[in-house]
């Protein structure tokens, strides 16, 4: 099988999902594999990358970026695994979804576009969330917090804990914490919504009820072409209420329970009919003791290496298999 994966190398730490993925597929016998850079995506309908075959380490993936580039041909090839994180430039699914006809993709990028944004859950699954709204208008949004305070502010598409915001008001402050900026402080509530509305002006934020389980953690369920591949657990080391590995949390294994098992039977099916097939489902423990869904990360889905590692599951091993044996695209 020919296989090309598209990303920016120094866009991963050391222990990312990614790395071991190019190491894997670099080492397999039955896979010829190309890199190609983000950059490389444009409307031209062909590719600049790198050929990579055998031991293949940390270092020599940080170092692609300095390799002499060939052309590549996407009718050549069998299969394309984006593993670019975002921001990406405005054009990139556009620029690959032009390609859909002729090459398959792991998750076509044409639907990615869509299936990645929370709201797409909204239509799809918001009996399954926790109390939020989606919502621009200033006065809907002070209604919720004024009911909830705590509340979270969560961008319809962010990565990495970035776009995650938890408000609050201690007296006549308004704070927010978020991983990039930190602790910050308002004289009103007014200034946190104008402050979010700059960061972010095109569109409507998910606002969401805070849980006060947090600090139990984050469930990350991974389903690949509907089946349930395993859970982890991730629990962050220094008290903060972001889970994120990238944000110096710590993983577990855990279980999948019946509950999740039902809601991801009931959604997963409007994720595969577009042709988006890898899911991180991503549940937090509710105020009542029982997990309940957050989100659903659609695409570029990260952890099937820890989830190996901790629990002795072949899941790379599984996701290589069915990545070979083709997808039913």
């Amino acid at each position: 099988m020919k296989l090309l994966c598209i990303t920016d190398p120094k866009t991963h730490p050391h222990f990312d999902t990614t790395i071991s993925l190019y190491k894997a597929f670099a080492h397999h016998t039955d896979i010829d594999f190309f890199h190609t850079p983000v950059a490389s995506i444009n409307n031209s309908g062909k590719f600049q990358g790198v050929n990579i075959s055998g031991d293949f380490s940390n270092d020599d993936f940080m170092a692609l970026d300095d390799q002499p580039l060939m052309v590549i041909d996407p009718c050549e090839l069998d299969l394309i695994f984006c593993r670019a994180d975002d921001p990406v430039p405005n054009d990139f699914f556009e620029n690959l979804s032009q390609l859909e006809t002729i090459v398959k993709f792991v998750n076509r990028p044409s639907q990615v576009v869509y299936t990645r944004r929370k709201d797409f859950l909204e239509d799809h699954g918001r009996e399954y969330l926790p109390e939020h709204i989606f919502s621009s208008s200033y006065e809907e949004i002070k209604d919720f917090f004024q009911r909830f305070n705590p509340i979270v502010a969560k961008m319809n598409v962010s990565y990495g804990g970035n776009g995650v915001f938890k408000i609050w008001q201690q007296g006549n402050r308004i704070h927010t914490d978020n991983v990039k900026e930190g602790l910050m402080t308002y004289s009103s509530f007014r200034d946190v919504v104008n402050h979010l509305a700059e960061i972010d002006p095109t569109n409507e934020y998910e606002f969401v009820q805070y849980l006060k389980n947090i600090d139990q953690g984050d469930k990350r369920v991974f389903v690949v072409d509907g089946d349930i591949y395993g859970a982890l657990l991730r629990k962050s080391q220094t008290g903060t209420w972001v889970h994120n590995v990238t944000a110096g949390a710590a993983y577990y294994p855990s279980t999948v329970t019946e509950r999740e098992r039902e809601i991801i039977a009931n959604t997963y099916g409007y994720y595969s009919s577009r042709g988006v097939y890898t899911l991180g489902y991503d549940f937090l423990m509710g105020n009542d003791g029982e997990w309940i869904l957050s989100e659903v990360n659609a695409g570029n889905i990260g952890g099937y290496d820890w989830h190996e590692s901790v629990t002795g599951d072949p899941t790379m091993t599984r996701l290589i298999q069915w990545l070979i044996d083709g997808i039913p695209q």
